[in-house]
């Protein structure tokens, strides 16, 4: 029997991309919840003073306090509602001040309607629109410094964390848990879990300091003692009462890699099965509303960008002649092929000499008008015209042509996962990562899409769109 102690070690692996969407400490959440109540309080009071003019009324003070209360009360659950006391999506400053914004544009439009409809609990609509104003300013400026705060780690919990298992189990375990401090964890390496365990009586608390792994592991002071390997069955509820009694909390790193579904443990007779839980982004009723959100949203922005699309077709036109919108096959949901349409941005018959070709930056097939239309991403525009028919989703992981889908599929294992939702216009992807990339960077790219499904909400597409509309507009977009 062998184990081995590393104290401390000197690296921890870093995770391949930026850090997922994550759950929010409780004292963090606590925190938040508290600047929130306050600054709200601070933006109802200004758009009061600005937007309501019946200061003469006998009852004013009460009618403000009602007003004060619902105005509050509704932002709070409005926020709780779309989970922004739970986890956060943001992985900058900068999501964080958009994603904040996107949350207080929706949240304007019940409490509009609610406040039209009983206007004895409101001070005035204009006083409203005051108070959000205030609030994007206060609220989402808190919020943009609080996620700095929990990236530094100020206010989050820090888990003294001891690992136990196998050599190989161990590293892994250590990567997928993306820690970042070395000094805070323990790892514990040993050849086989049933030998340590041995012939000790389990039932008598001095034999379990005999377990050398779990000695170690409590003398160390960790509160978080994760197994790679499950312990024999007769053993578990003893190593457990006596984790609990010293305040640690006992859980085992299933040798799974990442799925794109929750999953849940269940037990039926006395086996114990491991249930996935289907994606909520494939369910019927989370298809019809993000059905309904893209043929809402599609037809506004077909409006509202009428005269850039035509604009767009005059200058291809002029500028390299017919045709001016470029069909190119793409694959979309369950692998299905689409024609996507687009400005025509490069010269006629491109890929007749070479054939299909990865699109780089400072590509010699383009137009000028096209490298204009591309740099400001007017050449996405007819897209819209996709979302219509069904082929795409505004919100998804952008669809490839299928030469690369084939190539990528078979050096990434879960690259197919990208076609259970429709591809997209824009995306989580796209929201972090350069719109030109070379072959090396798809894998990163996976890694985006991939949390866009594994994390899908009807807040996160309205958040996505709503990032993706300021970078149009202020060309900060790569």
């Amino acid at each position: 029997m062998s184990t081995r102690i590393i104290e401390r070690p000197a690296e921890l692996p870093k995770p391949t991309v930026r850090k997922a969407p994550k759950l929010l400490p409780a004292r963090f959440t606590a925190a938040l919840v508290a600047s929130d109540i306050l600054l709200f309080i601070a933006a109802s009071t200004l758009g009061a003073l600005l937007g309501f003019h019946r200061w003469n009324s006998p009852r004013i003070v009460g009618h403000l306090l009602i007003a004060e209360i619902v105005f509050v009360g509704l932002w709070l659950l409005v926020f709780d509602r779309l989970g922004l006391y739970r986890r956060t999506f943001a992985l900058s400053m900068k999501d964080e001040l958009y994603y904040t914004v996107a949350a207080l544009i929706l949240g304007i439009v019940p409490q509009l309607l609610l406040f039209t409809a009983y206007p004895e609990i409101s001070t005035s609509r204009v006083a409203l629109l005051y108070a959000l104003g205030f609030s994007i300013v206060l609220v989402g400026s808190s919020r943009a410094v609080m996620h700095r705060i929990r990236e530094m780690q100020w206010l989050g919990s820090r888990r003294k964390i001891a690992i136990v298992g196998t050599g190989d189990r161990i590293g892994k375990v250590v990567e997928r848990l993306e820690l970042t401090d070395p000094s805070e964890t323990l790892l514990i390496e040993i050849d086989d879990m049933a030998e340590t365990i041995g012939e000790i009586d389990l039932s008598r608390d001095a034999d379990l300091d005999r377990i050398e792994w779990f000695r170690h592991a409590r003398a160390w002071g960790c509160d978080a003692l994760i197994l790679t390997e499950m312990l024999p069955e007769l053993a578990l509820s003893h190593i457990l009462e006596a984790a609990v009694r010293k305040n640690i909390r006992l859980s085992f790193a299933a040798d799974l890699t990442r799925y794109a579904f929750d999953l849940s443990l269940q037990t039926d007779g006395r086996q114990v099965l491991i249930v996935p839980a289907r994606l909520r982004a494939c369910s019927p009723r989370a298809q019809l509303l993000k059905r309904i959100m893209d043929t809402t949203f599609a037809c506004v922005a077909i409006a509202l960008f009428s005269p850039v699309m035509l604009a767009a077709a005059l200058a291809v036109y002029l500028d390299s002649g017919r045709p001016i919108l470029y069909r190119q096959e793409r694959v979309g949901l369950r692998g299905k092929p689409f024609r996507i349409l687009k400005f025509r941005s490069m010269r006629q018959n491109a890929e007749d000499e070479s054939g299909a070709r990865w699109a780089s930056a400072g590509d010699d097939r383009t137009t000028r008008i096209g490298a204009i239309l591309r740099r400001f991403s007017i050449d996405e525009l007819p897209q819209f015209f996709n979302v219509l028919r069904g082929d795409m989703s505004l919100v998804g992981p952008r669809p490839e042509r299928p030469i690369f889908v084939d190539l990528f599929r078979g050096t990434l294992g879960r690259y197919d996962e990208r076609h259970l939702v429709r591809p997209g216009i824009t995306g989580w992807a796209q929201l972090h990562m350069k719109r030109t990339l070379e072959t090396s960077a798809i894998g990163e790219k996976l890694e985006y899409d991939l949390q866009y499904i594994e994390h899908w909400s009807p807040f996160m597409d309205v958040a996505v769109l709503f990032q993706t509309l300021c970078e149009f507009l202020f060309h900060r977009a790569s």
